[in-house]
């Protein structure tokens, strides 16, 4: 087809399709098209309105098309003949049905009314796209293909050419082809997407979710996902079209719109790598589409999972964490998905954002809430995949972490607990140290080693950790793990081995598929671990009664069973498991009777309360197991069955056993397994497992029906005999050998319907004690005897519930009948109270056995009579215990625990409340608490240990007296025995003991024994404090915590404090940063243990400390201490600290540590935040009282020892109590604090007195508001301060300097109380500048307090404004003195700050009053800035004088008004131009400023002053130049910048005739014309286009000038010197440059062009001055001018004169000249561009010259000078050549 034709075709409009016209075919989606012509038009409506009608129904949106595309008017409706304004309604309202339509497009009623459509308004030739729209989600229906065979789709070239294919072919749409269609033409992707958004426009206003858009949001989502992960790129093209359809999808409120959205952004993600930016606004979108639809919280988050895990980290900004903390059940939802997903991209990004907003959020409410998210997240959801660990960036931060102080005092301010800080210790050697090199515990060894370690304990702790690890998620090498566990299933020993399969378990269960599965074929197949054989010959397979051998053999096969058959389920490795549980019942179960006594074992031991086997067989294994046995017995013959489900099978019994377990699906599985045995007919069970499975429904629901389903078959078998042989037969099953006690119960308890046991009612109706006592010796006979588990449990059971008299129970622990025998002589080693209570039988003594199974008896008996009747007996069986016969092999541990345990029943039954008992009840000699305190010792069981401690504490309550005098020994081994575990049984036996013995003591203290009391109780805290470094660390705190409050705080804390400072100060650490390591470690602990109870018992106890430390003497071989308070104190205070067992070292090192802490105590966070919250306490004031008394002691120690080699440390203890002093000031009222301060600066100590200066400085700079009677207070501080500074006349040498230190404190005093009140109270500050000014006067002076004195004035001053105008004439020559010590000035930079300080405040404050010193503070600025400019140094203090000259200099440039300035500059430069020419810049920079500040009329009154001013300033070069060229330029250059100032300020009309007077005074020598033409540039500069005017008078001078300095045309030369000839020639041209560059009034004329030309372009011969000179003239100056000279003169005649002046130029002898000349002509050619064309012919043939030139450096720059000119013009130039 032509081109013609095509466009012919596109705009052929749809009404001229000549079907129209013809009637031999009608379109139909329906019928026919021949059949459809013989149908009329109401045919056709009748059918659409039904339809519609029918639509209605279904949806009542189609309500308003009822009276449009329906309604009876539409049956005359031609459109072919409607104008364009109907149609294109016609077109909107079509268009809206047939979206609204799209989703009931499969419906018959959605049919009737499309056939409507396109009969009547021919939607499939006007409306084809939004027909296609309608139908294209259902693409793969046959409905769509009869739509798509109504569209006329001429070719392959249009829109929708590619359905042809279906089109004529008939057959649905692949989804293929619509994919492939979608990536490959984005409008057609764009019409997909765009047929979404439209269907959502058409259902806008319904409300709810619009459910029926749900197809076209599924296609939606289908197509683009498809299409964006078959297309092989995804362009950049794809992702803009895609992503504004993404953002309306995020915000739409419809859940499943926002799904389909969710995927798309997801295959994004996965798809391409997309820019920071893109991600960061898709994250952000996503997080934000969360908050108003929570319904999709988790398909949201997994979205964002997704785009973070695929796209780049670090692409996502902080947009979308805001939005995420503010999410609904954020953590809720992240940790349901953790259960099954991934989510650490997720938290990998949003932690770090959470953390940083909770931390800096301002809001107090936002930051909370930041917080409790943080919190909720961290809480709820696992942390894996690296997030457990550090990543490797804070690996190496943690790295350069060498010592656990550093961590400690970062960790200080948030975690209070040694506890805590060790976990966090923890955590981080797991962060730096995981996998298999990491360190365990045990071993102290890495994980790779220990795998392989010589002893087989080490290996199973090894692997026990393995499963930890594989548990916990963490990461670990596959490679690794498979190698470690199948060399552990090859090892020879059996626990190792059965380790190694517990591995395989947690492998199969956390990873899916076990990594270890070849480790574990090879094993199985070589039979490796068939290691210990079962007898076959085994009926029931007990392991109850085999060896430990058997056991373990046994437990392997078990867990591998285990292992396989959970892999065989399901999964990609099913099949290969399931082989390989072929091969294990091939090489180890071979025969079915085996398998099956296998399989009885898994069945039954689910109930075994011991673990012989160290097997967990749960619930579903058991499942399992009955499953596998119901699929093999299924296969088997019928005499296999009958040989299983016989008498002495377990088979049957087993079964029955499985059907009591609570698990519904145990019991479904035994029925199942139960009924494959129905093939067994010759079963003596047979009578039994009919009726069980009659009744399967019930047992399936109710696991007691089968007992009693077994009570009614044993009341039918009194009539039944084979049901009775049956039951009877099973009843034998129980009580066989071999049957295991646990199955023996579970069949025991489901024949509990047959008989009921001994009741209560009935053991107490029999006749008599003596009847009931034989009673009792029978039940516990058939106890010892029987080896029956039911018959046991029977009899526990019945004495459980049975009222039984102690004295019964003790004559059964007791011999009935023989006589005691008293102790022999052997026995005489013993204690006396040992032998009252230990005796010897002749006929023997109650076997332990006996003894052990009765007392196991009473340890939960509650129903007993007289319990204090079995005191004497339990503690004659303890005497026996602690000394048991030689051949009397008993575990006596378990023995002695049964005892402790009923003596301390017996106590809680006595007392329940705790307290004492009366001695008819008990009597005290009855109860020995010697014997235990014997067990005690004696023992090294730890659980002995316990029991025996609680009896004590029990006791305590009952006799405390009896147990004070055996406190010490059971204290004793508490503090070198039970406080090293790390148990919580331990813990809790420690606790108990100390609330029940403590208190009971405390109670006695009462009494007369109290000061032997309180000695006691400071040996036991000795013990605690000796022991505590053993006890574990997070164990530490509770139990001294609880020590202390069981003792009263208030009372020993005080003690206990002392007693860990004394062991930290006696201990030795082998290095410095151990030592501090340790000294932190303990500090944090001390602080954190004082801060657990109240500030008031924290003070108190520091009261106490400070009182002790002023008992210590100054050495240890001092004179005598202070007498004590009595005897027992005295006592008390050397078992606190003494002298004669420790060092001189160790007490200044004891002392210094109790200062120390107190002053970490009284600064940690945790104690601030007690007092913070209110309980503040009187015993401040003590405390104050007492640190006084202790820091006026160690003054004088200090003094005392001045000359001695511990001067040192009684100086820094004098601080560290300065220190205490510090913190305490800070809990004290304000009022207090300036009393307490006054008081001190009166001390008579110099130390003392600064320190008390230093606290108020501090006070003063922190506090800001003061109440008047403290401002009154503070006032009357300055007196004392006064004499302070006072110099006194008798110091000496040595305390000169303290006095000095002192002085200054002091000055700084008064400035900061002058800061805060001077302003408000002038008259009292007068006294202080008086005395201030007589230090700075004073020439013999110390320098730092004269620095001290200035900056005390610089403070007053401004604080007392006019008052201070009297000191001035004392003032101002004072401060200027100081200035001209040049000496000091150059040593000393802090004593000149302060000078100038004082200085610039003077001048700030009163500028109007220091004229008379104007002209001296004027040079003394100019010459410390010089001073100042001349200096290297970079200190802090060169940087802050920099600042003050600054502001000094500003302040008299802007504060004095000009009448008084303007004499003192011209004074000052007069001076200063003579010798002091340095200097001559800072004075111009005051002039300039002040120049800048002035007003208008001001410098119109002072311009004739000013200007004679610059004329004489300007004059610089011309008088007082003296040779030195740079600094006369360095001058000019600050006297020109000063003049550029006013002359900015100038109009018009007042800077004419100024520079007329410039140029006239130029003209008056020749150094003034270098001068005047530097100034002019500068001019032309500033001024730019208004300097042209005045340019036109420098025209001439000028082309003098360039003449006059242009050595090729004149032998004379304006100057001796070359230098100034050439700085005048580069002024001039680079002023005529700026003239040319600013020129808009055509200032150059033909006659100014022609003056300048020549003179312009003849200074290409002007090489004066040397080669270097010339080119840097040249290249900078000359060439720059004349090329915007060619601008300015806008001639083309000009332009061709100077093209050809300097084309000959090009033919000078001189090479360089030569080259400048093409420099200059590729300048002209840049500046004219295409203008230059008319000059080109004329410069070819030059240019040809030049190709050929001698110099190569020329033909060089030729080439280049012809290609820029190519460049220029954009034609090729060598065709010319």
């Amino acid at each position: 087809m032509t081109s013609l034709a095509h466009q012919l075709r596109r705009l052929a409009l749809p009404q001229s399709d000549p079907n129209l016209l013809t009637r031999s075919e009608v379109a139909s989606l329906l019928f026919d098209p021949k059949d459809a012509v013989s149908m009329d038009r109401s045919t056709f409506y009748a059918l659409g309105c039904t339809g519609l009608e029918e639509l209605m129904g279904i949806e009542p949106a189609f309500l308003e098309f009822q009276d449009t595309l329906f309604s009876r008017a539409s049956l005359t409706l031609e459109r072919s003949v409607q104008s364009k304004e109907v149609n294109e309604k016609l077109d909107a309202g079509i268009s809206l049905f047939l979206a609204r339509l799209s989703p009931y497009f499969l419906l018959k009623p959605a049919h009737k009314c499309l056939e409507w459509l396109v009969h009547r308004f021919h939607v499939q030739l006007y409306n084809a796209d939004a027909l296609l729209r309608c139908s294209l989600p259902f693409h793969d229906t046959n409905v769509f293909v009869r739509v798509l065979q109504l569209l006329h789709i001429r070719d392959a070239a249009a829109r929708w050419g590619w359905l042809l294919g279906p089109q004529k072919a008939g057959v649905p749409l692949s989804r293929g082809a619509l994919v492939a269609h979608c990536y490959s033409d984005l409008s057609f992707m764009d019409f997909i997407c765009s047929l979404v958004t439209g269907s959502v426009q058409a259902y806008s206003g319904r409300s709810g979710s619009c459910s029926q858009l749900r197809v076209i949001f599924s296609f939606y989502a289908s197509t683009i996902v498809s299409a964006l992960g078959a297309v092989e790129k995804v362009s950049d093209a794809i992702i803009s079209k895609l992503l504004p359809f993404v953002h309306k999808g995020l915000k739409s409120s419809l859940t499943d719109y926002k799904a389909a959205t969710l995927m798309i952004v997801c295959q994004l993600a996965v798809k391409v790598t997309m820019e920071a930016s893109l991600v960061d606004i898709l994250a952000a979108h996503v997080a934000k589409s969360l908050l108003g639809e929570p319904v999709l919280a988790k398909e949201g988050l997994g979205c964002l999972v997704v785009l973070l895990q695929n796209q780049k980290e670090g692409s996502a900004g902080p947009r979308a964490s805001v939005s995420l903390s503010s999410v609904p059940a954020l953590a809720s939802t992240l940790q349901a998905m953790a259960a099954a997903h991934d989510v650490a991209p997720l938290l990998r990004y949003l932690l770090p954002h959470l953390i940083h907003a909770a931390f800096t959020c301002r809001s107090g409410e936002t930051q909370k809430d930041q917080l409790a998210v943080l919190e909720a997240v961290l809480k709820s959801v696992p942390l894996t995949n690296g997030l457990d660990r550090t990543n490797v960036d804070i690996k190496a931060a943690l790295s350069s972490i060498r010592y656990c102080a550093a961590l400690d005092g970062v960790l200080a301010g948030h975690v209070t607990a040694d506890g805590e800080k060790r976990l966090y210790h923890q955590f981080l050697s797991l962060s730096v140290s995981s996998g298999k090199h990491q360190m365990l515990g045990d071993s102290d060894t890495s994980l790779l080693l220990s795998l392989k370690h010589p002893q087989p304990s080490v290996r199973v702790s090894a692997l026990e950790h393995l499963v930890g690890v594989i548990a916990s998620a963490q990461s670990l090498d596959k490679t690794f793990l498979k190698d470690a566990v199948m060399e552990r299933l090859k090892d020879d020993v059996p626990e190792v081995v059965s380790a190694a399969l517990k591995v395989l378990e947690v492998c199969v269960v956390w990873t899916g598929v076990c990594v270890v599965w070849t480790g574990v074929c090879v094993c199985v197949w070589c039979g490796q671990v068939c290691v210990f054989p079962v007898s076959p010959g085994d009926v029931w397979w007990n392991p109850e009664k085999l060896d430990t051998n058997t056991c373990c053999y046994l437990g392997l096969t078990c867990r591998l069973f285990s292992v396989i058959i959970r892999g065989a389920g399901e999964g990609p490795a099913s099949g290969s498991f399931r082989d390989l549980m072929k091969l294990l019942i091939k090489v180890h179960l071979c025969e079915p009777p085996m398998l099956f006594r296998f399989l009885c074992v898994l069945w039954g031991y689910g109930s075994n309360h011991g673990d012989q086997l160290d097997v967990k067989v749960g619930a579903v294994l058991q499942t399992r197991a009955l499953y596998v046995g119901g699929a093999v017995l299924s296969a088997q013959p019928s005499t296999m069955l009958e040989q299983l489900a016989a008498a002495d099978s377990p088979v049957v019994p087993s079964l029955l056993c499985c059907l009591t377990s609570p698990v519904r699906e145990v019991r479904r599985a035994a029925l199942g397994t139960l009924s494959s045995l129905s093939g067994a007919g010759a079963s003596p069970f047979r009578p039994i497992t009919e009726r069980l499975l009659k009744n399967s429904e019930e047992i399936i629901a109710d696991p007691s029906y089968l007992s009693q389903a077994l009570g009614v078959l044993q009341e039918e078998s009194v009539k039944a005999k084979r049901l009775r042989s049956s039951l009877q037969q099973l009843l034998q099953s129980a009580g066989t050998p071999g049957c295991p006690s646990y199955s023996a119960c579970s069949l025991l308890r489901a024949l509990s319907h047959a008989n009921g046991p001994m009741t209560k009612p009935f053991f107490s109706a029999l006749g008599g004690e003596a009847v009931q006592q034989k009673l009792l010796s029978a039940m516990l006979d058939v106890l010892l005897e029987s080896r029956s588990p039911l018959v046991t449990d029977t009899v526990r059971s019945v004495f459980k519930g049975m009222a039984v008299d102690g004295q019964l129970v003790a004559n059964e622990l007791a011999p009935p009948e023989k006589p005691k025998v008293s102790v022999t002589v052997q026995q005489s080693r013993r204690s006396r109270m040992s032998q009252r209570y230990f005796y010897l039988y002749s006929g023997g003594a109650v076997s332990w056995q006996r003894v052990t199974l009765i007392l196991e008896l009473l340890q939960h008996k509650k129903k007993l009579k007289r319990a204090q009747t079995l005191v004497p007996v339990l503690f004659a069986l303890l005497a026996r215990s602690l000394d048991p016969c030689p051949a009397d092999h008993t575990n006596m541990e378990y023995t002695k625990q049964l005892l402790l345990g009923c003596l301390l029943n017996v106590c809680h039954r006595l007392s329940p409340a705790g307290g004492a008992v009366g001695p008819d009840l008990l009597d005290e000699d009855k109860f020995s608490v010697e014997l235990v305190v014997q067990c005690i010792r004696a023992s090294d069981v730890p659980q002995t240990h316990h029991h025996a401690l609680l009896l004590l504490g029990a006791a305590a309550a009952i006799f405390p007296e009896k147990v004070l005098l055996n406190i010490m020994p059971i204290f004793t081994f508490m503090g070198a025995n039970i406080m090293r575990l790390d148990d919580a049984y331990s813990f809790r036996v420690i606790d108990q003991t100390v609330q029940m013995v403590i208190p009971a003591l405390i109670q006695l203290s009462d009494g007369t024994s109290s000061s032997h009391v309180v000695a006691v109780v400071t040996r036991i805290l000795h013990v605690f404090a000796d022991a505590l470094p053993h006890v574990p660390d997070h164990r530490r705190l509770p139990i001294l915590s609880q020590l202390v409050t069981t003792l009263g705080p208030a009372r020993f804390l005080w003690v206990l404090m002392l007693l860990l400072f004394k062991l930290h100060a006696t201990q030795t650490a082998t290095s410095t940063s151990e030592k501090d390591a340790a000294l932190e470690r303990d500090v944090d602990f001390w602080v954190s243990l004082c801060c657990e109870f109240k500030v008031s018992e924290q003070l108190s106890s520091l009261i106490s400390i400070l009182l002790f430390l002023l008992k210590l003497p100054d050495d240890k071989h001092d004179g005598e201490t202070p007498p004590p308070i009595g005897p027992q104190r005295e006592e008390v205070e050397e078992l606190i600290f003494s002298l004669e067992a420790h060092s001189s070292k160790e007490l200044r090192h004891f002392q210094f540590l109790s200062v120390s802490f107190m002053a970490q105590l009284l600064g940690s966070a945790g104690f601030i935040g007690k007092v913070a919250a209110g309980e503040r306490c009187p015993l401040c004031f003590r405390l104050l009282e007492e640190i006084l008394r202790y820091i006026h002691a160690v003054a004088r120690r200090a003094e005392d020892n001045a000359d001695k080699p511990t001067a040192k440390f009684w100086r820094v203890l004098l601080n560290k109590a300065y220190e205490v002093l510090d913190k305490v000031n800070s809990l004290l009222p304000t009022d207090t604090f300036i009393t307490v301060m006054r008081g001190l600066m009166g001390n008579e100590l110099a130390s003392v007195r600064r320190k008390a200066m230093e606290l108020l400085n501090n006070k003063l700079q922190h506090r800001t508001q003061w109440e008047d009677r403290q401002v009154t207070v503070l006032l009357q501080l300055t007196g004392d301060l006064l004499s302070i500074v006072g110099k006194s006349s008798g110091e000496v040498m040595e305390r000169e300097a303290e006095h000095a230190i002192n002085r200054q404190t002091a000055l700084y005093s008064l400035k900061l109380l002058c800061r805060s009140f001077g302003s408000a109270h002038q008259e009292a500050f007068v006294p202080v500048l008086q005395r201030a000014v007589d230090i700075a006067a004073a020439p013999e002076e110390e320098k730092n307090v004269t620095g001290s004195a200035l900056l005390c004035i610089a403070e007053v001053v401004g604080a007392l404004k006019a008052l201070a105008i009297p000191h001035l004439p004392r003032l101002m020559p004072a401060v200027l003195n100081t200035l001209t010590d040049r000496k000091e000035l150059l040593t000393n930079e802090i004593y000149l700050l302060s000078a100038v300080t004082a200085l610039q405040r003077v001048t700030e404050t009163l500028p109007h009053f220091i004229s008379p010193y104007l002209q001296d503070t004027t040079s003394q600025v100019c010459r410390l800035t010089r001073l100042l400019e001349s200096s290297s140094s970079s200190s802090s203090a060169a940087t802050q004088l920099s600042t003050r000259l600054a502001s000094l200099r500003s302040t008299l440039a802007t504060r004095l008004p000009p009448r008084v300035l303007l004499p003192t500059v011209t004074r000052c430069y007069g001076s200063m131009v003579v010798d002091r020419k340095r200097q001559l810049g800072a004075l111009m920079s005051i002039l300039k400023e002040h120049i800048t500040h002035m007003e208008k009329d001001q410098l119109s009154f002072h311009q004739s002053e000013l200007t004679s001013f610059f004329l004489c300033a300007l004059d610089f070069r011309a008088e007082h130049c003296q040779g030195d060229l740079q600094k006369t330029s360095e001058v000019e250059g600050h006297v020109i910048d000063c003049l550029l100032s006013m002359v900015m300020k100038l109009s018009e009309v007042t800077f004419r005739p100024l520079f007329f007077k410039l140029l006239d005074w130029s003209k008056l020598g020749r150094e003034r014309l270098l001068t005047f033409c530097r100034l002019s540039d500068v001019f032309a500069d500033r001024l730019k286009g208004l300097f042209v005017l005045f340019a036109g008078n420098l025209v001439t001078g000028f082309v003098d000038l360039l003449r006059q300095t242009n050595g090729s045309k004149t032998d004379e030369s304006l100057f001796d010197s070359k230098v100034k000839t050439n700085q005048l020639l580069r002024f001039v041209l680079d002023c005529l440059f700026k003239i040319f560059m600013f020129d808009t009034q055509k200032f150059v004329s033909r006659e100014r062009g022609d003056a300048l030309m020549s003179p312009l372009v003849d200074q290409l011969e002007n090489t004066v001055g040397g080669d270097q000179v010339y080119q840097q003239l040249v290249t900078q100056h000359l060439v720059p001018c004349v090329g915007q000279f060619s601008v300015a003169l806008a001639d083309e005649s000009q332009w061709k004169t100077l093209n050809y002046q300097i084309l000959l130029k090009t033919r000078h002898p001189d090479s360089k000249v030569r080259f400048s000349s093409l420099l200059m002509l590729m300048e002209l050619a840049s500046k004219l561009k295409e203008n230059y064309m008319v000059l080109l012919p004329e410069t070819i043939p030059f240019l040809a010259e030049l190709m050929e030139d001698d110099c190569e450096e020329v033909e060089q720059q030729v080439q280049k000078v012809v290609q820029e000119m190519e460049k220029i013009l954009g034609e090729p130039l060598q065709s010319y050549f």
